[in-house]
């Protein structure tokens, strides 16, 4: 589109020069002439980014004659006073400008050029364009000046100046029906280029589609198709409606809608809708859904995207619910999968049997939690994040004397998984515990509820099991090397097998240790 521009911008150029140069061989000293009233110069700019005063300005420069703004139609001043000139500058949506010179004589002239991508050049554009419109008319009453002057009178006088007879010219032709060759299409999105527009009929565009490019629309990639049907693989630019094939659908540019391939679905633009595929679906962005059997791949995902197997953006919000994983860049929303979900960063919930992620603001909950930074919590057997603490515990208790765990601290909640021996009679038990860590200076207190099976070593395999809820309170003291605590609790068993040895189902038990490092 530069080179195109360019190429516009110098051919204009040549022309005003080889024009400005013949009217300055024939025309009579500019002393001479009164002064000439300003032309009137109507603008449109539409949704460009063009300055009027700039453009006036540049217009006024390059016609050397006065130019003033007129929110007046030039085409009523023209019909009001055959006499009138005026200028009319239209900037259309599809980046290009129309100028109509409105001569004194009658006559429209009217061009179009593309503008160039930078503002800043496009009062020149237009005024360049300007220029060469109504030089057109200059040279040819120079002309017939000039005829005039050549032919001597009696008093060897030469006759007053008259204006020379300009024949009337048409208007040039309006574009060709949309129906034969659809107009550029005007919105374009992220992923167009400039040298690179779509077509677009007045028309809903619907296609039925074997395999692309045999169907109603042969050169379907070049159009914005309202309704796509197809058997085996189809092609379009961009999607406003339905699309719908049993194989393989691929769209170039945007889905405004809902579009759906049994095997693979891919589009190269933004999805604004409803997007998915028996197996794989791709996208750039996504503002709506996606829903595929295996995975969902997309570079922006915000709102929902479900699949068999895997979820996969760059940056997403809102929802991603996979069978197997989900991954993601930054992510603000909820992460849910069957096995593992991984993001750089989540502002949100991840909740699966393993949750990885950089930083964290919000709640990874499952089996393992890893993160380098967790600003909320983190529950799981297993919870370790850059700012948080992994220490061993040694502890005693009225209920069995050695104890032994693995302590994840992570903000203000504790996870602890371990287990305890009793000599005395070859019990031992397998403990899970769960609470918070209240921090008071180097003080602190845990309240939590800690779950254990106790059953016998000497028959490991049958069925003699007690199980008990230990709801209990510790208060200790970080001395950052160990850190020393004591507690009690409330231990209730709520579950008692036939062979096991007979236990209260309410006691009280009291207990003490150590937390390392």
């Amino acid at each position: 589109m530069r080179v195109r521009e360019l190429a516009a911008c110098l051919l204009l150029a040549a022309l005003c020069v080889s024009q400005t140069a013949s009217a300055e061989a024939t025309a009579p000293d500019a002393s001479a002439a009164p002064a000439s009233p300003p032309l009137p110069l109507s603008l449109s700019l539409g949704d460009s980014k063009l300055d009027a005063e700039a453009v006036r300005r540049a217009v006024e420069l390059e016609l050397k004659r006065p130019v003033a703004l007129t929110k007046t139609d030039p085409n009523s001043v023209h019909a009001a006073d055959g006499a009138a000139q005026s200028l009319s500058v239209v900037v259309r949506a599809d980046h290009t400008v129309t100028v109509s010179y409105h001569a004194a004589n009658g006559v429209t002239r009217t061009r179009a050029i593309g503008l160039p991508q930078d503002p800043k050049r496009g009062p020149e554009v237009i005024a360049l364009l300007s220029g060469n419109l109504s030089r057109d008319e200059a040279a040819e009453l120079l002309a017939g000046l000039a005829a005039r002057a050549n032919t001597p009178t009696n008093d060897g006088a030469a006759p007053p100046a008259e204006p020379a007879a300009e024949a009337p010219k048409k208007a040039e032709p309006p574009a060709p029906a949309l129906a034969t060759k659809p107009a550029i299409i005007a919105r374009k999105t992220r992923t167009q280029r400039a040298t690179d527009d779509l077509l677009r009929a007045p028309y809903p565009v619907l296609d039925l589609t074997l395999w692309h490019p045999i169907g109603l629309v042969p050169s379907s990639q070049r159009y914005v198709i309202n309704g796509e049907l197809g058997l085996v693989w189809s092609h379009v630019g961009a999607l406003e409606g339905v699309g719908l094939n049993l194989m393989l659908l691929r769209t170039e540019r945007d889905v405004h809608g809902w579009s759906y391939a049994t095997v693979y679905n891919r589009t190269g633009g933004d999805v604004y809708g409803v997007t998915g595929a028996g197996l794989v679906a791709q996208y750039r962005d996504l503002q709506g859904c996606a829903i595929s059997g295996i995975a969902n791949v997309g570079r922006d995902s915000r709102a929902c995207a479900i699949a068999g197997i895997s979820n996969r953006a760059r940056d997403g919000r809102g929802v991603q619910v996979a069978g197997i994983v989900n991954i993601a860049g930054k992510y603000q929303g909820v992460q849910l999968s069957g096995i593992t979900n991984i993001a750089d960063e989540i502002a949100g919930v991840q909740i699966g049997v393993v949750n990885v992620a950089g930083n964290v603001r919000g709640l990874q909950l499952g089996v393992v939690n890893v993160a380098k930074r967790v600003d909320g919590a983190s529950l799981g057997l297993v919870s370790i994040a850059g700012n948080g603490r992994v220490q061993p515990v040694l502890w005693a208790s009225t209920f069995m004397p050695l104890h032994a765990a693995a302590k994840f601290t992570v903000g203000s909640f504790y996870t602890q998984l371990g287990g305890g021996y009793q000599p005395s009679n070859h019990t031992y038990t397998y403990e899970l515990g769960l609470g918070l860590h209240l921090p008071i200076g180097r003080f602190f207190i845990e309240p939590g509820v800690h779950y254990s099976e106790q059953r016998n070593t000497t028959r490991p395999f049958t069925n003699q099991l007690n199980e008990h809820v230990h709801y209990r309170v510790a208060a200790g003291w970080d001395l950052r090397a160990i850190s020393p605590f004591v507690g009690a609790a409330v231990r209730q068993r709520f579950a008692h097998s036939a062979s096991a040895p007979d236990s209260s189902v309410v006691t009280v038990e009291g207990f003490a240790g150590l937390a390392f490092f």
